[in-house]
């Protein structure tokens, strides 16, 4: 008979532990979420930094992490033209932690970890979103670097959870244009800093806001510990030296390219002028191509297709050298004024140059060559 009784008091004490306890028996079984960002690579494509979201729990004791940043990068051609087209496809992966920073220590990346001072009910609802990864077609989106990557991903679904905490302060364009954050990207590679100036477009030289700026992981990383007090540890150091930053600035190359154009065009024979005009032509048809294909907004307003023509071949030919001549030079002398008046706001100086000087110097060559066959 007691121990009938006994056993009636325990289950009465377990059902009140259950039922007017919840918070701490909630609390017990909580999810630790936390961001992990990585710093640059040697890879090209590590230039800019990567993140990751990881969660730890009852279930994943060594915790799992959570990687936007995942495609089919066998097939670079057709990922490639889906990006461009803006349905290039990537998916959530999933990896325990020991594995993800195993792989990044490999690659020679320094990694930070912030733990985030979430509430129960937010932990537990950002581990329901992220468990949809578990079936990877449910967790597609179209990528796009400065709008929809690896990290504003993780942006986006912290701010929904935390009822807009990073969007607080966040939306006043005080921040620098996307494209000093490229030039940061690839300060390492001057020679593709020089080119961005060629393909992206007026979209990236308009003042950014900070919620904008979250698409790189180190402004994400210093956003998490303004807003929600995440102290940033690194948990993986980089052994070898990042490439040192080039200090030469694209418009010298711009202008170096100017000038050994000029004058193989001043000092060599037809060939030369050929050789000239088929570089330029096909300098000119990368914007222009990139205008027609892609979808993505900072590739098709250019003004560099004010500056660059695919059509310059033309000059070869006499009838229409001196029309076309005048239309392409006066053409570019209308988008020099047109950036000295503030109309055109993309950094112009070394395209003009560019495209002018070798022009002009195949203009007037032709010219001379078709008043000596006059006589």
């Amino acid at each position: 008979m007691w121990q009938r009784w006994r056993f009636g008091w325990v289950m009465l004490v377990y059902l009140a532990l259950l039922t007017c306890r919840p918070g701490a028996v909630w609390a017990a079984v909580a999810p630790q979420v936390e961001v992990f960002t990585m710093g640059p690579g040697d890879d090209l494509f590590s230039r800019f930094g990567h993140a990751a979201i990881c969660i730890t729990d009852e279930e994943s004791p060594l915790g799992r992490c959570y990687n936007y940043g995942t495609a089919d990068f066998s097939t670079p051609g057709p990922l490639t033209w889906g990006v461009l087209r803006g349905n290039g496809q990537f998916w959530v992966s999933v990896s325990s932690l020991p594995r993800m920073l195993a792989l990044y220590q490999l690659e020679d990346r320094t990694v930070y970890r912030q733990r985030l001072p979430l509430s129960p009910t937010q932990a537990e609802s950002i581990a329901r979103e992220l468990h949809k990864a578990d079936r990877p077609e449910h967790t597609l989106y179209n990528y796009r670097h400065f709008d929809d990557n690896c990290t504003t991903r993780i942006r986006d679904l912290l701010d929904s959870v935390t009822f807009g905490a990073l969007r607080q302060g966040n939306l006043v364009p005080n921040q620098p244009p996307l494209r000093a954050r490229v030039a940061e990207g690839f300060a390492a590679a001057p020679v593709l800093a020089t080119l961005s100036q060629l393909v992206l477009g007026r979209r990236v030289d308009a003042p950014t806001t900070g919620w904008d700026s979250m698409f790189l992981p180190d402004v994400l990383r210093a956003e998490l510990y303004s807003h929600l007090h995440a102290v940033p540890e690194v948990v993986v150091t980089r052994v070898a030296p990042l490439p040192p930053s080039s200090s030469l600035p694209p418009i010298l190359l711009w202008s170096c390219a100017a000038l050994l154009l000029g004058l193989l065009a001043w000092l060599g024979g037809r060939p030369s002028r050929i050789a000239v005009l088929i570089f330029l032509t096909v300098l000119g048809l990368l914007p222009w191509a990139l205008a027609v294909v892609a979808r993505l907004p900072e590739l098709r307003v250019n003004e560099a297709l004010l500056v660059m023509w695919p059509t310059d071949l033309l000059l070869l030919w006499p009838r229409a050298m001196r029309i076309y001549g005048r239309i392409r030079l006066g053409g570019l002398l209308l988008v020099g004024v047109g950036k000295l008046v503030g109309l055109l706001v993309q950094p112009l100086g070394g395209l003009l140059l560019c495209a002018a000087l070798p022009l002009g110097v195949v203009l007037y060559k032709q010219s001379q060559l078709g008043a000596t066959c006059t006589r």
